[in-house]
């Protein structure tokens, strides 16, 4: 039987997930905004803050496995977590983990559209850069007095 306490820590790193999604689904809007007004600047600091929530995402998931194994619970899908909660957590555990499927959601909805959008963006780009190297092509460089 897990330890209440030990369940207390493991929905609150659960609930720490669930915010660093959030906050890098805020992040990946910002960048899409950033995109599509064309600003380089913030669009490279976004993808910065987007680095470093990402290493952070990855060192609490990491300590979220190694709670499970301490538990005797490695490998538990969180769909599954509520079959292994506490009763008196149970409403707390489902909560927790449907804010998690929720979050986790919106974040690849927002970082499927900020990916899209640098697509389309570098696409444009690369049109424009062909058209003006193929207009620059035609261009007959004339000679001046001086070029003899």
């Amino acid at each position: 039987m897990v330890q209440r306490e030990d369940w207390q820590a493991y929905l609150k790193l659960i609930n720490q997930l669930s915010d660093a999604l959030e906050q890098l689904s805020g992040v990946e809007e910002e960048k899409t905004a950033a995109v599509s007004r064309g600003d380089l600047g913030a669009v490279d600091a976004c993808m910065k803050r987007e680095q470093t929530l990402s290493l952070s995402l990855r060192g609490i998931d990491q300590k979220r496995e190694a709670m499970l194994a301490r538990m005797g619970l490695q490998g538990t899908a969180l769909r599954d977590l509520e079959d292994s909660a506490p009763s008196e957590l149970l409403m707390e555990t489902k909560r927790a983990a449907e804010t998690l499927r929720g979050r986790y959601k919106v974040f690849r909805a927002a970082s499927q559209v900020a990916r899209d959008t640098l697509e389309c963006n570098l696409r444009a780009i690369e049109r424009a850069m062909e058209a003006q190297d193929a207009s620059q092509g035609e261009i007959i460089p004339r000679q001046s007095d001086f070029m003899a």
